[in-house]
């Protein structure tokens, strides 16, 4: 029975030693202790965890060393138990935590060496297993298969760096059968109710053939992996310089095709533009045209022959014959027609002027407050424009003085107020239309200008004409909406 437990203590020995370098190739230490808060614990093993239990966890978190004999004298069993299953590191902690400790049970704590602590925990537990034990006796057959265990485990290389692809995966199938055999053998030992020693050793067997499999198992899977993925950087390189070339091509491709869409979208647009070209001169000639008939064959009747017979027309019937027919306010108001037409006439005159090829915009210093007395004397609503002194501008007195009147009449078309007024004055370099009106903001003024819309009826002229005369003659124009009414400001000159 002595050679037996003896056996079974080397046995285990060496399995614990064979499962800490299988851990430390594998870069796994999974029979570590499990560590909270830097204290070591065994999860797995109820004695040890009852052991920390009795010193009080809260005891053990504590940065200090165990005060009392009581809890040194558990720290040092419990740093036994740790060796005895291979967790070195644990139990040199617990250890540790007692050193300075003498006569605990006769023993002497003070651990000046760790390793001779390791050396003197070694040969007391193999004196324990070499004490007599006559109601446990290891049959022969369990010794012999511990014994083939062991030199199975003897027999598994130190190292796989060297070995083959092929080599490892016969040896990865050797083992997996050896697990098997072990599985089965620790299933019969349960069955008769072996020794907990006995159980636990074979399971140490499992457990290091599973750890070595699990090794052996990444090795062949990296190893696979390492020629899949040299094969997928050679495929990863084609298909790189395939795609470039693809890309190269498909952009070609994509720029031939709009540079002929381009070159013949061009020609259509040409082709538009030279129609509405021709088109443009077309309508200019029929314009210059209608502008000779107006500016040569209208001149005469309205400016010469009209004005003539009327004037023969007065002289030759006297103001009593006037009054026996009762035709003065026919002659009058033949008069004031033709003085309506007359004006309408060089307005129209003036505009063609602009549509000309080469135009012909006079120009002369004019006072415009005089200028637009004359221009508002025939009219309906003259009296309704209050004009302060605007000073002298050099301008094209009947255009300027006609966009001037077509924001008076806007200013009292668009009012709804039973007093309608508006005011022209002169601010430091801007002539100001003023209206009681129900204002315009700029917003809209800029987009009736944009639009080119027609604001008014009587003359043809809108904002957008009005605008286009200001700017004809280096002025601009804007609109400010003040709450009563609308500012229309001519800015004359640059400050």
């Amino acid at each position: 029975m002595k050679n037996a437990l003896a056996l079974l203590f080397f046995v285990s020995l060496f399995f614990s030693n064979c499962y800490s370098q299988s851990l430390s190739k594998s870069k796994e230490n999974s029979i570590d202790a499990t560590w909270d808060q830097g204290v070591p614990l065994c999860p797995e093993d109820p004695y040890i965890m009852s052991l920390i239990d009795k010193i009080g966890y809260s005891n053990l978190i504590s940065d200090e060393k165990i005060v009392t004999k009581g809890d040194a004298k558990l720290c040092r069993e419990i740093g036994i138990a740790f060796y005895n299953r291979g967790m070195y590191d644990a139990a040199d902690w617990y250890l540790t935590r007692v050193k300075g400790y003498v006569e605990v049970q006769g023993i002497d704590l003070e651990v000046v060496n760790l390793q001779e602590a390791r050396e003197e925990i070694k040969e007391e537990v193999k004196k324990e297993f070499e004490k007599e034990d006559p109601e446990e006796v290891m049959p022969a057959e369990v010794a012999a298969s511990l014994a083939k265990d062991k030199e199975f485990l003897e027999s598994m290389p130190k190292s796989f760096d060297n070995i083959s692809p092929a080599d490892m995966k016969d040896l990865a199938n050797k083992i997996e059968q050896q697990l098997q055999k072990l599985i089965k053998e620790k299933e019969e030992l349960i069955k008769n109710n072996a020794s907990k020693e006995v159980i636990d050793a074979k399971d140490a067997a499992i457990n290091t053939l599973g750890k070595e499999k699990k090794i052996i198992d990444l090795s062949i899977e990296n190893g696979d992996l390492e020629v899949e993925v040299v094969d997928l950087e050679v495929d990863k390189k084609k298909l790189k310089n395939y795609l470039i070339w693809a890309i190269i091509s498909v952009i070609a491709s994509i720029l031939g095709i709009i540079t002929l869409l381009q070159r013949k979208t061009i020609r259509v647009k040409d082709g538009e533009i030279e129609k509405q070209l021709q088109d443009i001169n077309k309508k200019n000639t029929y314009l210059e045209y209608a502008a000779r008939i107006i500016r040569h064959d209208m001149h005469s009747g309205i400016n010469t022959y009209m004005p003539r017979g009327l004037s023969s027309l007065q002289k030759r019937i006297d103001k009593e014959k006037i009054d026996e027919l009762k035709i003065g306010p026919s002659l009058k108001m033949i008069s004031e027609g033709l003085a309506h037409t007359q004006k309408v006439y060089k307005n129209v005159y003036e505009f063609t002027n602009l549509v000309k090829v080469k135009q012909d915009f006079s120009t002369k210093e004019t006072d415009l407050k005089e200028s637009l007395e004359r221009y508002l004397s025939n009219t309906s609503y003259g009296k309704q424009v209050i004009l302060e002194d605007l000073g002298t501008l050099n301008i094209n007195e009947q255009l300027f003085c006609n966009a001037i009147d077509n924001l008076i009449k806007n200013g009292l078309k668009y009012n709804e107020e039973n007093d309608k007024c508006v005011k022209i004055y002169k601010e430091v370099n801007v002539i100001v239309v003023e209206d009681n009106g129900i204002g315009l903001t700029p917003k809209n003024f800029e987009k009736l200008i944009k639009k080119g819309i027609d604001t008014e009826s009587d003359t043809g002229i809108g904002l957008s004409i009005t605008k286009a005369i200001v700017e004809e003659h280096g002025f601009s124009i804007s609109c400010e909406n003040f709450g009563s009414g609308t500012k229309m400001k001519i800015k004359v000159k640059n400050d």
